[in-house]
């Protein structure tokens, strides 16, 4: 998979693993922790597909959709545990 993928969540030992997974089949993978910081990295483009994570708040939630509806930038909302995010990807990136 040849994407840049950007995450958001709330838990770093997660987030470590979603890196993890997402590099080791090719992919270029940043996540974040704070809202702000993601939103910095989407205004600067480039970005193949974002990621929320379950314990991302409604607030964060609903402003991130909406920003990525606005760009055409496809959002995963990822909720099915580590061994279904591969495949979730790559449904969302339409491979």
């Amino acid at each position: 998979m040849d994407a840049s993928v950007v995450f958001l969540g709330r838990n770093a030992s997660i987030m470590a693993l979603v890196k993890h997974q997402l590099t080791s089949v090719g992919c270029s993978a940043e996540g974040f922790m704070r809202d702000e910081e993601l939103m910095l990295r989407l205004e600067r483009g480039g970005v193949t597909l974002l990621i929320l994570g379950t314990g991302v708040e409604d607030g964060p939630r609903k402003k991130f959709r909406a920003y990525c509806a606005e760009k055409g930038i496809p959002l995963l909302e990822h909720s099915g545990g580590p061994d279904q995010l591969l495949e979730n990807v790559r449904v969302a990136l339409g491979q």
